[in-house]
C-alpha cells in the first residue's frame, strides 16, 4: 500500500494496475477521495473514472462514473462511443442534492465542436447521467473547470476563442447551465488549463500556455472579483529561463512545470490555506500511459508556488505557515526576511547570503528603530552583528552610528519591502531574478530590473503574541497603498514634472518648487504619460 506521492512516477491503484485518471479533478465526501478524470484505451477516450481513497495514497478503483452510451447523432448531443471526454470536475448542489459533473467534450474526429457535456448522480462517485451537450453562451469552450464558491455560488471557467481568450461564467442554481452574463478574461493571452482555488478574499488561477501536448512554464493570476475582467499578477520580471511572467513554479525544471500542465488545485481538508497541485505529464503517443504530477502548493507569500519534491505526504503541510506576516515593522521585532516570487527566506548557509527552505541556515534579524521614520538598522540576533553596506556589499559589523547601517523599508501594495541603504540607495536584490534554493543575494542599484521584493516573517511558535498580517483580506492592499502615500510624505519623496525638457522638482503634497539639494538615493516619480522611478545622484 502506497504511503507517499512520488510525482512522475507509476502510481498503481490497489489492484496493481496504473491509474488511468487525467485531467480530472479531487473531491473529498464523507471522509473519503474521489479522484476523477478521463480514463483513456490508449489515445481513445474510454469515459471518466473513478477512484476512491482514504488516505490520498492508496486507490482504489471504482466502476466508471461516465460510461459511452447511445449512439451518435446529427447534433452532437450525446456521450457515445467514440466522442472524446476531458477534463471532468465534478462539485455537490446542496439545493437539488445532486453531484454534477462538466466535461470538455468533442467528437471524437477533431477539436472543432469545442463543447461541454453535463451530467448528474444521486450518489459521488456516479454514475452520472447525461443531461446536455452545448456550448456555453454560445462559446467555444475547450480545456475547462469548476469553481465551487464559499457562498454556495458555482463558476465555469474555460478557454475560449480558440484559446485566445478566457470566459468566467456563473452558473445556473441548479448548477446545469451558465448565465447568460460571462466575464471576458485574460484577453490575447492564450492560456489554457484554468485551475482555480480560494484563500481569503482572493481567488487565484493557475494557467498554462497553449503549446499543445508539449510543457511550458506555469502562470498565474488572481482577483478579488471572478467575474472581474482585469485579472491581476505581480509586475513582470525577465526570468532566467528566458520567459516572462510569474511561474507559480520555482525549482529547476520551472520551465516546464516540472515536465507537467496543470489540471487541479485540491484544498486539503481540515488544512487552512493548504492545497495540491495536480497536473498532467502528458505522453502523446499513449495518453492512457501519461504521469500524475500532485505537489504541495503554498500562498504563505501571498502568491502561489509549487516547490518540487522527489516524494512527499500530508505532513508537509504541517507547518508550512508556521512563519507568519508580520502586521508592520516594530521596534525589538524578532523577523525573518521572506522572498516574494521564490517563497524562501534569506539564509546564510555559508559566507553568503542566499534564499533558502525553512531550516537551520534561516536568518533571524531584530528591527531596531532609528530617529529617522521608516528607516532601520538590521541586527542578526545570532551573532548580534549589524547588516551594513561597504561598497556594495553586504558586511556584518559591530553597532555603529554609521548612515551604512541604516536601512529604509519601502512599503509595497502587496505588503512587502523593499530594504534600501540609506548611505548609498542600494538594495537588497536577488541574484539573476530565480528562484532555485542556493540563490545568492547581493546589493544593487535601487532601479534595478531585479527582484527586490521581501516580506517581514515571524516564527508563530516562538511569537504567538505578534500581530499577523491580514494579508489575505480585500482591503489589505488598499490600506497599503494608503500608508505608503503616508511614507511618502513622511521622508519626503518628491515628483518631477517635465516643463521644457527640464525636470523641475516638487514636493509632494505642497507641490512647493524643491530648491536645495538631494540625496542620492532619494526616490522621485517621473509623469510623462506613465510612470517609473528615477534616482537623484549628488554631483
Amino acid at each position: 500500500m502506497a504511503q507517499s506521492i512520488k510525482p512522475g512516477s507509476t502510481w498503481n491503484d490497489t489492484g496493481g494496475s496504473a491509474i488511468n485518471a487525467h485531467g480530472g479533478c479531487v473531491v473529498y465526501h464523507d471522509g473519503y477521495y474521489y479522484w476523477f478524470g478521463e480514463q483513456r484505451n490508449s489515445n481513445k477516450s474510454d469515459g471518466i473514472s473513478c477512484y476512491r481513497s482514504k488516505d490520498f495514497y492508496s486507490w482504489s478503483k471504482m466502476s466508471r462514473a461516465v460510461t459511452p452510451a447511445g449512439t451518435k447523432t446529427d447534433e452532437n448531443r450525446d456521450i457515445a462511443s467514440g466522442r472524446t471526454l476531458e477534463r471532468p470536475k465534478v462539485i455537490y448542489n446542496e439545493q437539488t442534492n445532486k453531484w454534477v459533473m462538466w466535461i470538455h467534450w468533442e467528437n471524437g474526429d477533431d477539436y472543432g465542436q469545442a463543447k461541454v457535456a453535463v451530467c448528474t448522480a444521486d450518489k459521488v462517485e456516479g454514475p452520472y447521467k447525461m443531461k446536455d451537450v452545448f456550448r456555453p453562451n454560445g462559446c467555444d469552450s475547450r480545456d475547462q473547470t469548476l469553481f465551487l464558491d464559499t457562498d454556495g455560488k458555482a463558476y465555469h471557467i474555460y478557454s475560449t476563442n480558440m484559446n485566445s481568450n478566457t470566459n468566467c461564467e456563473r452558473l445556473s442554481e441548479d448548477f446545469l447551465a451558465p448565465l447568460p452574463d460571462y466575464a471576458v478574461q485574460l484577453k490575447g493571452r492564450r492560456y489554457e488549463a484554468a485551475a482555480i482555488f480560494k484563500a481569503g478574499d482572493i481567488y487565484y488561477g493557475l494557467f498554462s500556455g497553449c503549446t499543445g501536448w508539449n510543457t511550458n512554464p506555469g502562470r498565474y493570476m488572481w482577483t478579488y472579483d471572478l467575474m472581474d475582467e482585469t485579472w491581476q499578477a505581480p509586475a513582470d520580471f525577465k526570468a532566467s529561463d528566458g520567459s516572462t511572467g510569474i511561474n507559480f513554479c520555482v525549482d529547476n525544471n520551472k520551465g516546464t512545470t516540472y515536465q507537467s500542465q496543470s489540471n487541479y488545485v485540491f484544498p486539503v481538508p481540515g488544512k487552512d490555506k493548504c492545497f495540491v497541485y495536480m497536473g498532467d505529464r502528458w505522453n502523446p503517443s499513449n495518453i492512457q500511459s501519461s504521469k500524475h504530477v500532485w505537489l504541495p502548493l503554498s500562498v504563505r507569500s501571498g502568491y502561489p508556488t509549487v516547490r518540487w519534491y522527489d516524494e512527499w505526504d500530508l505532513s508537509v503541510f504541517d507547518e508550512m505557515y508556521r512563519m507568519k506576516r508580520l502586521k508592520e515593522p516594530e521596534e525589538g521585532a524578532e523577523v525573518y526576511l521572506l522572498e516574494k516570487y521564490s517563497n524562501r527566506i534569506v539564509s546564510r548557509p555559508n559566507a553568503s547570503l542566499t534564499i533558502e527552505n525553512d531550516g537551520k541556515s534561516n536568518l533571524c534579524f531584530i528591527l531596531h528603530k532609528t530617529e529617522t521614520p521608516y528607516v532601520y538598522k538590521i541586527e542578526e540576533k545570532a551573532t548580534g552583528k549589524y547588516m551594513e553596506s561597504v561598497f556594495g556589499t553586504t558586511r556584518w559589523q559591530e553597532k555603529s552610528e554609521s548612515k551604512a547601517q541604516e536601512w529604509m523599508l519601502w512599503l509595497q501594495e502587496d505588503g512587502y519591502y523593499r530594504i534600501e541603504n540609506l548611505n548609498d540607495g542600494v538594495c537588497l536584490s536577488v541574484s539573476g531574478n530565480t528562484t532555485e534554493a542556493g540563490t545568492t543575494l547581493y546589493l544593487s542599484d535601487a532601479n534595478s530590473n531585479v527582484h527586490q521584493s521581501f516580506g517581514l516573517y515571524f516564527d508563530s511558535k516562538e511569537h504567538a503574541d505578534y500581530p499577523e498580517a491580514d494579508m489575505f483580506s480585500k482591503t489589505y492592499r488598499e490600506s497599503n497603498r494608503e500608508a505608503m502615500k503616508e511614507q511618502s510624505a513622511a521622508v519626503g519623496i518628491t515628483s518631477i514634472r517635465e516643463k521644457s525638457g527640464h525636470r523641475r522638482i516638487y514636493e509632494l503634497g505642497s507641490g512647493r518648487l524643491v530648491q536645495g539639494p538631494m540625496s542620492r538615493g532619494t526616490y522621485v516619480e517621473v509623469n510623462e504619460g506613465k510612470t517609473r522611478k528615477f534616482v537623484i545622484k549628488r554631483k
